[in-house]
């Protein structure tokens, strides 16, 4: 059986983007490794279309898990890992990539390793488009306390929960047991951010393993959190994932902190919303003066980009 599903959490998927997306799966120099399409209650899901293409490329052990009604990523996210049956797995969306050739095989060896519970790479983005480009972007802007020789599990809560300093969930690798846990206390209050686990898990003591590859391309534009108004829904999950963590971890003093900034809200004066802003994340402090000085590093060569666009043109046209 193998060890690593991969997990493509699609919704209303535009049918270029997946074809792509199960094109760097099919460039993959191994095939020891399982896939399930999630799809969120689409009308076209193309499960028969991509079923038939990974098929031709060797890879059969397929699963489809199809949720109806629409129930958000979470939901979807839930869904999918209960069709799944191996350890770990790895989570993308349709216009998101496995970096190269090699990065399935690498992830097997350090899964093998490691043993990682939850374990993340770099990130290269990219804007889509006819002739794909690397652009500026990596998450977290603060890597230093996820060093493996020098773990610093209270900076990374601190830096979860209270500075903003995410991890893109897509390419991270989930032990599918704990994942699933962790998606199961989320399913009903949050909706659409399935990698607020990983703030979760940070809470829960549970070791994040950073490794300084790249393993994805990151599609820059198109997700789920990347305008305006999905930010801002992104900030009502935020709130919705501090209820689910307050209610579990009510005496956690960085939970009860976080909660108190991000429900600091226009209800209280403006000297009681200041004092609590100032004291529990200073603007000024120097964490927060170079997040927002940072410029992110263009990751990524734009020839390995650009041949994952002609494998899937090259079978486009061939059928």
């Amino acid at each position: 059986m193998p060890q690593l599903t991969i997990v493509i959490l699609q919704y209303r998927p535009d049918a270029a983007a997946l074809r792509r997306t199960l094109a760097s799966l099919a460039m993959q120099d191994t095939r020891d490794f399982a896939v399930v399409l999630g799809d969120d209650g689409s009308q076209q899901d193309y499960f028969a279309e991509s079923r038939a293409y990974l098929a031709a490329h060797g890879i059969t052990d397929v699963q489809t898990a199809k949720l109806i009604p629409n129930g958000g990523t979470v939901k979807n996210a839930q869904n999918a890992l209960r069709t799944a049956a191996t350890r770990w797995v790895l989570m993308l969306s349709p216009g998101d990539f496995l970096y190269d050739s090699e990065t399935v095989s690498w992830w097997l060896d350090r899964l093998q390793a490691d043993g990682p519970r939850v374990a993340f790479g770099k990130q290269a983005y990219f804007i889509p488009g006819p002739a794909p480009q690397p652009t500026p972007g990596e998450t977290p802007f603060d890597r230093t306390p996820y060093d493996p020789a020098h773990y610093d599990a209270k900076t990374i809560r601190r830096n979860l929960l209270l500075y903003d300093d995410g991890i893109c969930g897509t390419g991270v690798v989930y032990e599918r047991k704990l994942f699933l846990s962790a998606l199961d206390k989320m399913a009903g209050h949050v909706r659409l951010g399935e990698d607020f686990s990983l703030r979760l898990f940070a809470v829960q003591g549970v070791r994040i393993t950073r490794y300084d590859r790249l393993t994805v391309w990151y599609e820059y534009g198109g997700g789920v959190s990347t305008d305006a108004a999905a930010r801002e829904r992104m900030l009502g999950d935020w709130r919705a994932m501090l209820e689910v963590l307050r209610a579990a971890y009510p005496h956690d003093r960085t939970v009860r902190l976080a909660y108190a900034y991000y429900f600091n809200d226009r209800r209280k004066s403006r000297l009681v919303r200041g004092l609590v802003g100032r004291l529990i994340v200073p603007q000024n402090c120097a964490f927060k003066k170079a997040q927002r000085e940072w410029q992110p590093p263009t990751n990524g060569d734009a020839a390995k980009l650009r041949a994952v666009y002609e494998f899937a043109e090259k079978e486009t046209a061939a059928e």
